[in-house]
């Protein structure tokens, strides 16, 4: 079962209208090396506005991969757009929402390890991601770097970079390679990293330099567009979901003329501007058009995708968290995106909850169950249960019954579960915060001894200068 939001005619549309962007109205570009090798592609070029012409864009967009594989640190592979679904895990948010109070606080060094083991046991996480923000425990300039230690030491999975400047990007090609070279895996394997647009259309010089190195090195490149309706970009649903395409597609186009077969996840997350406040809400109903669309186009495109598979507006566990997380998660989930992202976020995109990522793998779950559909697999046993009990029977002993009794064919979770089978008195939150215990308490890194020593010893060092 697959939700469709957009007909071929009107991915057309969209992709000649995103032609016409980028070969008439342009981008700019804040690097001399990048707008070289652009003017010697065959780009349009004058001063810092780049315009690509169509049959140009074209011959770009065919080389990148439909398909590529990632490695994590002990040499496990993952191959996105390969038919399976994966999803990037995340770690921390500018809030934690806080089990004791459930309110938002900011984030500590327990999150940062409780949260990183949750998608390191998560098998459908194939890499992770942990947001550049300080934690509580330090107030000096090495607080992000003790948590981005924490991380690193309790989990082997790919390394989803998300940098907040270009000489954190290029701490973490540091840190890859001295972790490469033990394990025997190559930079551009071990991480991909996110390339921002500035909306609307232009690529600054943080941006530019993050995508030279990972067009250098192979790294897979993670177009990070994320347009404001009526604020950074047009103030309507059609018009946002063509910038986020003209901005991902120009952000692809650019990596294939710096390295052409250079690995490429299309990516996009558009948002509303509430005309009011001013605030950004990234988490409205539009997000589940949106993410849908990107992926029709992405396919379009033979390009492997990402879609966000959860979130809320609110930070509270109530039902407007429910509802708008299972109709997130059913959106992403069927819409077929090769990564999913963003599991346990809330409050907006700005908070992550532990619970909520083991309440949203529910949902996820629950997704994956209802867009398999009706399997007609059994009907002939069915109909033979019916003949055999007749009119007025029960089918408590029935053939079927016996068989099916132990089996998947039916929805059910321990979570939701409040039917007497499991402990009927403590609600979905309280049981998800028990099974976080039950994760994280015992957990044993799977990281290497002699890999530990030496990430511990190569932070030893940063905080040794930091002092």
């Amino acid at each position: 079962m697959k939700i469709q939001v957009l007909d071929e005619a009107k991915i057309e549309r969209i992709k000649t209208l995103t032609e016409d962007i980028i070969e008439n109205i342009g981008f700019t570009v804040d690097d001399e090396e990048i707008i070289s090798a652009a003017a010697k592609a065959g780009a349009v070029i004058e001063r810092d506005n780049v315009r690509i012409p169509r049959a140009l864009l074209a011959e770009l967009l065919s080389t990148v991969p439909s398909s590529y594989t990632v490695k994590g640190m002990t040499g496990n592979e993952y191959t996105i757009g390969g038919g399976k679904q994966h999803i990037i895990g995340i770690v921390i948010d500018p809030f934690i929402i806080d089990y004791e109070t459930q309110q938002p606080r900011m984030p500590g060094m327990e999150d940062v390890r409780v949260n990183t083991i949750l998608n390191q046991l998560n098998d459908d996480v194939y890499g992770m991601s942990r947001m550049d923000f300080p934690v509580v425990e330090f107030a000096d300039a090495t607080s992000t770097w003790r948590s981005l230690e924490t991380h690193l030491l309790h989990h082997t999975k790919h390394y989803a970079v998300y940098p907040t400047s270009d000489r954190d990007f290029f701490a973490w090609v540091d840190m890859a390679q001295m972790l490469g070279k033990q394990h025997g895996v190559a930079v551009g394997e071990l991480i991909s990293a996110a390339v921002p647009s500035l909306s609307p259309l232009a690529l600054v010089d943080i941006n530019c330099n993050i995508l030279k190195e990972c067009t250098k090195r192979n790294i897979a490149v993670i177009p990070t567009v994320c347009p404001m309706a009526g604020t950074t970009s047009p103030y309507s649903v059609e018009g946002s979901l063509l910038q986020s395409n003209a901005e991902i597609i120009f952000i692809g186009a650019m990596s294939q003329i710096l390295n052409p077969g250079n690995k490429f996840l299309y990516a996009g997350g558009p948002s509303v501007s509430d005309m009011r406040t001013a605030h950004d809400m990234y988490y409205t109903v539009d997000k589940a058009l949106w993410k849908t669309a990107l992926v029709e186009l992405a396919d379009s495109y033979n390009m492997p995708c990402s879609a966000e598979m959860g979130g809320t507006l609110g930070h509270r566990y109530d039902m407007q968290s429910g509802a708008e997380t299972m109709l997130f998660m059913l959106g992403a989930v069927t819409s077929g995106a090769d990564i999913l992202a963003g599991l346990g976020s809330c409050y907006n995109a700005n908070g992550l909850s532990s619970e909520m990522m083991i309440i949203q793998q529910e949902w996820q779950r629950i997704s994956e169950f209802l867009s398999k559909g009706v399997s007609m697999e059994r009907i002939e046993r069915g109909y033979q249960s019916i003949a055999d009990t007749g009119a007025g029977g029960n089918y408590l002993m029935d053939d079927l019954t016996i068989e099916m009794l132990r089996s998947d064919g039916f929805y059910q979770s321990e979570l939701m579960d409040v039917t007497g089978g499991y402990e009927v008195s403590q609600s979905i939150l309280e049981k998800a915060h028990a099974r976080v215990q039950a994760l994280t308490s015992d957990f044993v890194s799977p990281v290497p001894g002699n890999t530990q020593e030496s990430i511990k010893r190569y932070f030893a060092d940063i905080y040794k200068r930091l002092s």
